[in-house]
């Protein structure tokens, strides 16, 4: 009587089986890899997983896409001087991705990969066309990216005054700033890092440079060494890639990368450009950079340059974008600092008072080298000291 129900028993346990096995034969798989965006997969980008700008690998996550974002500014009137509207911004190894600047001068560039590589190109009627070196996508993007444009009636003088016939149809011209930590086009700062020696490699004729600028913003050939106007420029280079750098006794620079085109200037100016006391910075890592009292001696600086300029020049000369992208170049420079060789917080409590001076009036402000000279001596004294610590870590 104990098996009287067991043939029931069997039939139900079958049923259940086939069942089971049914639905598991009707059930979709996932599969990375087949293009289908199936189970717990985030994408599938097929044969394309892992690649750049593509799903990843596992299917897990989506493409991380950044952006480039900054300003054209005039050479020689960054600062006051009326915004470049109506340039074209191309990206040189993205033809596809072109942007216009509008009154403020401000343009941004989306979709991205981190770790690729960007060279803008900047055209308008007034300006001589200008490339920029070439850099490396972070993981945040870039942000800001200044465009120093050469009006094309300076460039015509400082052509005259360098003497050399310039042989722009088989040649380029190679300009970049040399530049102290915290260097800017953003403010009324002197940005050189003076006593520099600038050299490109592979190396060019000595007819080609370096000529270095003076005090006076001239390109001088009797200077030897970069002024505290921080400028350079190398002449009739031969196309093709080249690395620029700086030397200083007690001084870590940061190289650029070019690629010469015949007919083009590349200009590294700042904050881009050869850059002291500081190997290889995430350009825009001031995103995360936290308030705190260094920033907001920065952010009053870009305020009350902001309030001067509009007061002296017209409430449109120094839009709001600008005063935007000031803040963020200045908190770049933030990030930069190793906090290991400023433990006791010297070199940034030199570099907040010299900012937190020049903010205090219009003409200090909008001063020349004379306004706030001791700060910007005591600046300079304490980043020797934070320089020699950083060099010697990252030498």
């Amino acid at each position: 009587m104990l098996f009287e129900n067991a043939p029931s028993i069997f039939l139900t346990a079958l049923v259940a089986t086939l069942f089971a096995c049914g639905t598991t034969e009707t059930t979709p798989t996932s599969k990375c890899g087949n293009g289908k965006v199936e189970g717990n997969e985030a994408c599938d980008d097929g044969a394309d997983n892992g690649k750049p700008g593509r799903c990843s690998a596992d299917c897990s996550a989506p493409a991380v896409l950044v952006s480039i974002e900054g300003d054209i500014v005039p050479f020689m009137s960054e600062v006051d001087g009326p915004r470049v509207a109506g340039a074209k911004v191309t990206l040189l190894e993205r033809p596809d991705l072109m942007v216009t600047t509008t009154d403020d001068a401000h343009f941004h560039v989306d979709g991205l990969v981190p770790g690729t590589k960007a060279t803008l190109v900047m055209e308008h009627p007034a300006f001589h066309t200008t490339q920029t070196p070439t850099f490396v996508v972070g993981p945040h993007g870039i942000a800001p990216f200044t465009i120093q444009a050469v009006p094309t009636t300076l460039f015509k003088a400082l052509s005259a005054v360098i003497g050399t016939p310039l042989q722009e149809d088989k040649n380029c011209i190679i300009a970049a700033t040399v530049t102290r930590l915290g260097g800017s086009l953003y403010a009324y700062l002197r940005q050189g890092e003076a006593g520099a020696h600038v050299t490109l490699s592979p190396s060019v004729p000595a007819t080609s440079g370096p000529i270095y600028f003076n005090e006076s913003v001239i390109p001088d050939p009797k200077v030897t060494a970069t002024s505290k106007d921080g400028g350079v420029v190398f002449i009739n280079v031969p196309p093709g890639d080249y690395t620029l750098t700086a030397e200083k006794p007690g001084v870590a620079f940061r190289s650029i990368d070019i690629k010469c085109t015949a007919g083009m200037i590349v200009n590294g100016g700042p904050p881009l450009g050869v850059q002291a006391h500081v190997r290889d910075p995430d350009l825009a890592g001031g995103t995360l950079y936290a308030d705190d009292v260094f920033s907001a001696s920065t952010d009053a600086l870009c305020d009350a340059t902001a309030a001067c300029v509009n007061a002296k020049a017209g409430a449109t000369d120094l839009p709001p974008a600008t005063t935007k992208s000031c803040k963020a170049m200045f908190r770049n420079t933030w990030s930069y600092v190793d906090a290991a060789c400023d433990a006791d917080g010297a070199f940034r409590s030199a570099g907040k008072t010299l900012f937190s001076c020049r903010a205090q009036s219009c003409d200090l402000t909008l001063g020349g080298d004379t306004a706030c000279a001791a700060e910007d001596q005591a600046f300079n004294d304490a980043m020797a000291k934070y320089g020699a610590c950083y060099l010697q870590k990252h030498p």
